[in-house]
């Protein structure tokens, strides 16, 4: 796809969606074989990542989107065997999610994918540019952070 912008934006918020967009329409060409979604390999991820069980609130989270949003997400791994879900013994209300065997296998793969992914995002900038450009996305982000704060 051609780039969309022929001139420079005046704000930066439509380049935040345009990269967005990219970077979702990319992972989901690379995740297609897996059958999974961006979102799901995110969860995926997570799961991996973190020692144990993960409640639902945590995940919720860590995803940034509501509680229907995680219930889908979970529904459709738990449906491809590749998440567990189970009621904690301390708190009945508690949902604790796992990875299974199946949720487990593809990880080194879905490491590719996040790699080439990256790889793709970041061609080009030297090390310097990454670390300055990180800080002002990180700025970026804690503005918008504030605001939702502030609405709260």
């Amino acid at each position: 796809m051609k780039f969309c912008f022929e001139e420079r934006p005046e704000h930066f918020g439509a380049l935040f969606g345009y990269c967005d967009h990219q970077v979702h329409k990319l992972m989901g060409k690379l995740l297609k074989r897996y059958d999974v979604s961006p979102m799901q390999c995110r969860t995926l991820m997570y799961l991996h990542g973190t020692d144990g069980q993960v409640n639902q609130k945590t995940l919720e989270r860590h995803l940034m989107v509501k509680p229907s949003t995680v219930n889908g997400i979970v529904d459709r791994l738990e449906e491809k065997g590749m998440v567990r879900r189970s009621v904690s013994e301390w708190d009945g209300r508690c949902r604790l999610l796992s990875l299974t065997e199946e949720g487990r296998r593809f990880h080194d793969d879905f490491q590719d994918v996040l790699r080439q992914v990256n790889d793709r995002l970041e061609r080009g900038f030297s090390q310097e540019e990454k670390a300055v450009f990180t800080d002002f996305l990180l700025r970026a982000a804690r503005n918008l952070a504030d605001e939702e704060e502030a609405e709260c």
